[in-house]
């Protein structure tokens, strides 16, 4: 599956990867230069982006989580906004609704499914 960008998504993005050298930036910029890469104004309002709001489910756990991906300078855990760079928000990055796949994160493979995205 190949992950769904807006151009200015995409420019911010690189931006930001240029400055924070981390295997974690290394992995958005592979994600963002593989993407494809859509106008803004063509972008489905069911695909993960910054300040998505996103509800999603691992299988290996009972109940979705919900969370909100949002720059480095807007993390905020006690209001579940979690950054771009968080393993978690480089899986589903890109991705829209419905979608179903396995991703590597740090406590092991998992298998992923978008419940909802809600994109202001």
């Amino acid at each position: 599956m190949k992950a769904t960008i807006s151009e200015s998504v995409y420019k911010k993005i690189y931006s930001l990867i240029q400055k924070i050298k981390s295997p974690e930036g290394k992995q958005l910029g592979s994600i963002i230069t593989n993407a494809k890469v859509v106008k803004d104004s063509d972008l489905n309002n069911d695909i993960v982006s910054i300040n998505s709001m996103v509800e999603f489910k691992d299988e290996s756990l009972n109940k979705p989580i919900r969370l909100q991906i949002v720059l480095p300078e807007e993390v905020d855990v006690s209001k579940r906004k979690i950054s771009i760079f968080a393993p978690i928000s480089i899986a589903l990055f890109g991705f829209k609704e419905k979608d179903k796949f396995q991703w590597e994160l740090p406590s092991g493979n998992k298998n992923i499914e978008i419940l909802k995205v809600v994109n202001s």
